[in-house]
């Protein structure tokens, strides 16, 4: 093992409505990890990028703490250099989190001069995210379902049409995720059980189809959104919003993010839905973004 490895890894929204905790969307929004191996055992990191009062350059660094820990469980001691450019806001439902430890378990395979197989990514990435939705779009790419059963994940992805662009609104706060888990109830009605299923069975089907005949109707989620409305300024209008140009708007994740499917002017659907946030006295930006169907498997390489 010699020279560097650059690792590219995918923002994430997860959950799209209905699939709660078990699909997401790779976007075309970017970790950019640069892995070099050191002499010693010395750890180096740079980062820029957004939100970099978030970000520390040390040892506990996400990334390089993952790196050092899953070295360790090799029994390889290894110094290294990494350099973060990032563009994934932290803390917003765009999949940071995963992004950052996809991207540290490839760069500890380079390390260990070895391409690792999606299954030994996508089991120790859940393990440590704690589940697989996010982490597995972020290797696959693309729409992407994912299941876990005893520490093993099974994961299907399919690409999505290149000329389709999501609308990404991020407001100016971040939601802890275990604050936006702490609002779900701890059981459902059946009733709401059959109204979630119905749903993400027709919109995982139409996506794997091709056909991507979406409907705003087939978001509409019982099981995470209207409890997580308290913590989203804004989110109930946002819900309710109907535009003949808009296929169907979510929450992104965990929050406070929201992801909208744009069927063309996915500038003024952005500008439509920042204004309901500011309405609210919330502050926020939009990105127009692609589907990313290449995920870090597609984008690793030596530099």
């Amino acid at each position: 093992m010699s020279g560097s490895a650059i690792i590219r890894v995918p923002a994430t929204s997860a959950n799209l409505g209905c699939l709660f905790d078990c699909a997401a969307l790779a976007l075309g929004l970017y970790l950019d990890v640069q892995v070099t191996p050191c002499a010693d055992c010395r750890i180096e990191v740079k980062y820029t990028g957004v939100t970099p009062d978030r970000v520390p350059c040390d040892a506990t660094n996400l990334i390089a703490r993952t790196i050092d820990q899953t070295l360790a469980s090799w029994n390889k001691r290894q110094g290294f250099k990494v350099e973060i450019q990032n563009q994934i806001p932290i803390g917003v439902g765009l999949g940071s989190s995963a992004a950052a430890i996809v991207a540290a378990l490839a760069a500890a395979y380079f390390l260990k001069d070895h391409f690792p197989t999606d299954d030994q990514i996508l089991s120790v990435a859940t393990e440590l995210e704690g589940h697989p939705d996010n982490a597995a779009a972020a290797w696959l790419g693309g729409f992407t379902l994912a299941v876990e059963q005893d520490g093993r994940i099974f994961a299907s992805s399919c690409p999505v049409a290149e000329n389709l662009r999501m609308v990404v609104t991020v407001p100016d706060y971040a939601l802890p995720t275990e604050r936006a888990r702490a609002a779900l109830p701890g059981s459902y009605s059946c009733a709401d059980a059959v109204h979630n299923l119905q749903r993400a069975a027709v919109l995982a089907a139409s996506i794997f189809s091709g056909k991507m005949d979406l409907h705003p109707m087939l978001f509409d989620d019982r099981w995470h959104q209207p409890y997580r409305t308290p913590l989203v300024p804004g989110l109930t209008d946002l819900l309710e919003l109907r535009h003949p140009d808009l296929a169907g708007l979510c929450l992104s994740g965990a929050g406070p993010s929201v992801l909208a499917f744009a069927r063309q002017n996915g500038e003024a659907l952005g500008e439509m839905i920042r204004q309901v946030l500011a309405d609210h006295g919330v502050k926020s930006q939009s990105y127009l973004l692609p589907v990313d169907n290449r995920g870090a498997k597609g984008w690793c390489r030596p530099a």
